[in-house]
């Protein structure tokens, strides 16, 4: 382990910290978007009111969604027709659908809003969309099955989880390649990046454990979630770390220093990817049993809103900030 952390220390420090990519001054988008895999739509939640606006109808099992740091654009990648579809924010239209490669599962948006990156389950594969043309312009072997995908917040790296091999590829952005494979836990599904990029937060399914690769030290941490832990974020600041757990019906609030749970939220049935308002720190959770998300107060740790969404919400982004 210690000989493959110093690799992934040497490879994507300096990454990390050369060329970052500044967003261009962006748009607020004050809107939580929910991917709904049964009834292919996608449910536009206004953060303010916490209440549904439109549905906008996109490809077939959407299950992944990501909204660009600009607040211009909603991708969503659309699982059983292999294609992203582009949604514009402003008038809540799809305005392309972009073929990718087989079983497109997850999706992320670059720093500056130029590039959307997808995971492709079935083809080991992730597909980088340049925004502009809406195009492929490349495509990067990962490792096996990929289902989850981050990028750095400071740019250059993105990151991806091999549900298939145990896994975390680590991809330079500009040379469009991976430069180091992390192990990981068993079962990896979902990933998410703490401020800065300096921390990595991986979900293991398989161990209801969470990996946390700490950049500045090389080392893998973990930390224990709930039953069923699916998907992984965490507030403005970096603290606390927020968990779903769809075995139990929970969200998990926890002090990633010190591998503590600081709260338990009930929320509703089989909630799974997690998404956090970054001007109000409110926690959007998706209940695929209960179609449904749940709001999460992060000053009190309740539920303050249950909004009803399309069938089988499967994902759910907001504006990077």
């Amino acid at each position: 382990m210690k000989s493959k952390e110093m690799t992934f220390a040497r490879c994507a420090l300096p990454v990390l910290m050369a060329g970052i990519a500044l967003p261009a001054v962006a748009a607020s988008n004050n809107h939580a978007y929910v991917a709904n895999q049964i009834d292919n739509t996608v449910s536009v939640i206004d953060t303010t009111s916490n209440a549904v606006t439109a549905t906008v109808h996109v490809g077939t099992s959407p299950s992944g969604i990501a909204v660009s740091p600009n607040g211009a654009n909603v991708y969503v990648a659309n699982a059983n027709d292999n294609t992203v579809s582009v949604i514009d924010a402003a008038s809540n239209a799809v305005v392309a659908s972009v073929p990718v490669d087989t079983f497109p599962t997850s999706v992320s948006v670059s720093t500056n809003s130029a590039e959307v990156y997808v995971t492709n389950a079935n083809d080991n594969t992730v597909s980088v969309i340049d925004a502009a043309s809406r195009t492929v312009a490349a495509t990067v072997p990962v490792g096996s099955a990929p289902f989850g995908i981050a990028s750095s917040p400071l740019g250059r790296i993105v990151y991806t989880v091999n549900a298939g091999d145990n896994t975390v590829s680590v991809i330079d952005t500009k040379r469009r390649k991976v430069t180091a494979t992390l192990p990981v836990g068993n079962t990896p599904v979902n990933v998410g990046v703490g401020p800065l990029g300096l921390r990595v937060y991986v979900v293991n399914s398989g161990d209801n454990t969470i990996s946390v690769l700490d950049l500045l030290d090389s080392k893998v941490k973990t930390l224990t979630a709930g039953t069923g832990a699916d998907a992984v974020t965490t507030s403005p600041i970096g603290f606390p770390v927020y968990v779903s757990n769809g075995g139990d019906n929970t969200v998990s609030v926890l002090d990633p220093f010190k591998n503590t749970s600081l709260a338990t939220v009930a929320v509703g049935s089989a909630p799974g990817p997690i998404a956090i308002d970054r001007k109000t720190a409110r926690i959007y959770v998706t209940n695929s049993g209960s179609n449904s998300v749940s709001v999460i107060n992060p000053l009190t740790n309740k539920v303050i809103a249950t909004v009803p969404v399309g069938a089988g919400p499967s994902a759910v982004a907001t504006q990077p900030q």
